[in-house]
């Protein structure tokens, strides 16, 4: 059981208070933002601190935090802020549905966020700073790397890699012994059957965009995410 300040007082924070509130064993003690973004002292009835002077209130020995924040820019937004805790030297906790069963232990990184009616088959090894919503398929020895996020209904067969920074949209399949390559957005209800590049997006009803520049690339994930 951990003391956890939570980062954030949006929408993502709101969820994550009352799902470790609820349903695991942490303890939410606060919020924290950045000063500049602080609008109020208070956030569900719980203090909120500055995070450029959080480590002097809330010491890293005594408290973790957990950063529930989007998927904006392919999830870069969630992880400079998670980076940025590891500087500051906390651990990060994971929150894991106990809704989900498991026949063996899975493993999960730091800062990942799972939850319930989910369907994750044996071996499935799940990375840092993951988001996975609910009720998605996950096959047996699949591996989802650092920094992705899962919407909802996707189905993922059997021994398939997720690559950092990868976007999954409602309702995509992935079939067997496909990689997904690291920073690929796959749209709502595309069905990906063999293996992708680095930079890909894949849209139903549209050719997919390989290789684009990464600035463009970007720019056009963020007006649309």
């Amino acid at each position: 059981m951990a003391k956890v300040i939570i980062f954030g007082t949006g929408r993502g924070a709101d969820v994550a208070h009352r799902y470790l509130s609820k349903d695991s064993e942490h303890t939410v003690c606060g919020f924290t933002v950045e000063k500049q973004f602080r609008n109020s002292d208070e956030f569900r009835g719980l203090p909120v601190s500055d995070f450029d002077t959080l480590e002097s209130t809330h010491s890293p020995d005594e408290f973790q935090l957990f950063v529930p924040l989007g998927s904006q820019k392919l999830n870069r937004l969630r992880y400079e802020k998670y980076t940025a805790c590891k500087q500051k030297g906390y651990r990060l906790v994971s929150y894991v549905s106990s809704t989900i069963q498991f026949g063996t232990e899975l493993q999960v990184g730091e800062n990942c966020f799972i939850l319930e009616n989910n369907s994750i088959n044996f071996d499935v090894k799940i990375g840092n700073n993951v988001t996975i919503w609910s009720a998605n398929q996950i096959g047996d020895r699949s591996v989802i790397e650092d920094h992705c996020w899962l919407t909802s209904q996707v189905c993922i067969a059997g021994n398939v890699t997720i690559g950092s920074f990868t976007f999954i949209g409602i309702n995509a399949s992935i079939s067997n012994d496909v990689t997904i390559a690291e920073n690929n957005f796959i749209g709502a209800n595309a069905l990906i059957t063999k293996s992708t590049a680095p930079k890909e997006v894949y849209i139903v009803g549209q050719t997919p965009k390989a290789a684009l520049p990464s600035d463009k690339f970007f720019a056009m994930l963020s007006k649309s995410l």
